[in-house]
This record gives C-alpha cells, structure tokens and sequence, in this order.
C-alpha cells in the first residue's frame, strides 16, 4: 500500500505564504483552481510563484487576514453561500482539475470508491469494503454541468475578514455536484443530515436528497481511506470515520 507524507509544510510570511504539498499534483490542482477563481472575483488567495525542491513541488501565495469561521451551524450558513458562488464556475468534465476529466460523474465516484475499497480489503476492512462496493453501485443523478468544488470544507479552509469570506486550501479541488461539497459540510461541522435539508432549503439552494445521503458516506469512506494511508496513519480520525459510518441511515430522517 502506497503510504504518503501525512502533512503539507508551510512557510507563514508577512506578505506571503509558502506551501510544500505532500503530493506534486496537489499544487497544480491549487494553482488551477486559484487562477479560476481570480478570474471570476471569488476571495481566495492569489498565487505568486512556483518551484520545487526535491520531489515536492511548493507555490507561493498571497496571505490573507481574517479569522477562521469556526465550527458552528452559522458558520456553516455562510460557507454554503460562499460555496454557492464557487459552484457557478463550471468546466470541461469531472474530477481532479489538474487530470484528464471523466465525461460522466457517476463514472468519477465510482472510480474513486474502487480506489477506497483496495485500500480496506489491503487493510483487512472487509466490512467497510463491502460498504465502498454497495456505495459505488447506487446510481446518482448526473448535475446538468461541472461545477468547481473546494472539496475539501473543512472550518479552518475558510477565513472571514472585512471583505467577506475567502476559501483557502484548494488542493483537492475537482469539477463535479455542488451536493457533495454541501454534505461535506454537514460531516465537517456535524451538521445532521436533516438539519442539513433545512439550511439548504432556507437559503435557496437546489439540491436532491438522495444525493446528499450517498455523498455523506463517500465523504467518510475517502476520510477513512485518507486516515488509514497517512505517514504514520490517523487511528483517531479513522475510528471516527468508523463510528459515523455505522451511524449512517438511508434516509434523512
């Protein structure tokens, strides 16, 4: 099993910040996602250069001021906003922006659920394996076009200043359904799921329910998956992963 440095390093300038990814696809798929949402006026840091050291490729980027959101369900009201405004930027096909774009969404996830369930059966996991499989063949509504995604909306990617919300951290960015990042969200700030509904539906936002019951699970399999493969591996986050999974219903009851 491929095992990868746990964490990216970062440099915290007056001015600036440095950061060295984990992964060298990681920093193009930052830098392509930066450049769009520059082009489009969406707060998020700027870039400013580039290189590598080693193996590791590193970018440059502009600092930005602010606090982070936090975790609350407010904070969770303005974040869907800002993501709202994000999933407007649309792109060629599914998946990583940085790789070769799959024409049809259900054919992205499902491929990223086959990568998970390797993983657990290399781990002896076979339960949550079973789970992955069962997940990669429930079929999801294809969205109408690709929409950006931050992917990864965890309290702390995103930072509240004079001028609005900025998304920060936008390495695992991809073009897919604006639902996968809402029901990232309700995990990462332990939203429950029909607490979720009501948040959506007060603000406007289409989205579809059984998307968002499926999504809940792909986004804690992928956790998992990303628990269990670090260097040395999270069991804390991994346990948690485990616990919410069994918590999992199939409706938003």
């Amino acid at each position: 099993m491929k095992q990868i440095p746990a964490k990216n390093r970062l440099l915290i300038l007056p001015g600036a910040v440095i950061k060295m990814y984990r992964e060298a696809w990681r920093a193009e798929n930052e830098k392509d996602a930066l450049r769009r949402l520059g082009d489009a006026g969406i707060l998020a840091p700027s870039e400013r250069g580039s290189g590598r050291i080693g193996s590791r490729k590193f970018l440059v980027m502009s600092r930005l001021r602010g606090s982070t959101t936090g975790g609350t369900e407010e904070a969770g009201r303005r974040i869907i906003a800002y993501l709202r405004s994000v999933h407007e930027l649309g792109g060629p096909g599914f998946g990583r922006l940085c790789a070769p774009l799959m024409p049809r969404w259900n054919g992205y996830v499902r491929q990223r659920l086959v990568s998970y369930r390797k993983v657990f059966v290399s781990q002896g996991l076979n339960e949550v394996a079973n789970t992955a499989d069962a997940v990669a063949h429930l079929r999801l509504p294809e969205p109408p076009m690709p929409s950006l995604l931050h992917n990864d909306p965890e309290p702390g990617n995103f930072l509240e200043g004079s001028a609005g919300i900025a998304g920060l951290d936008w390495e695992l960015a991809i073009y897919g359904d604006p639902d996968l990042d809402y029901a990232r969200v309700g995990c990462t700030l332990g939203i429950r799921p029909a607490r979720l509904v009501d948040l959506l539906d007060d603000q406007g936002v289409a989205f579809n329910e059984q998307a968002l019951t499926i999504y809940r699970r792909v986004h804690l399999l992928g956790r998992l998956m990303s628990s269990i493969t670090a260097a040395p591996p999270d069991m804390a986050a991994a346990r948690h992963c485990l616990g919410e999974l069994r918590a999992c219903v199939d409706d938003y009851t």
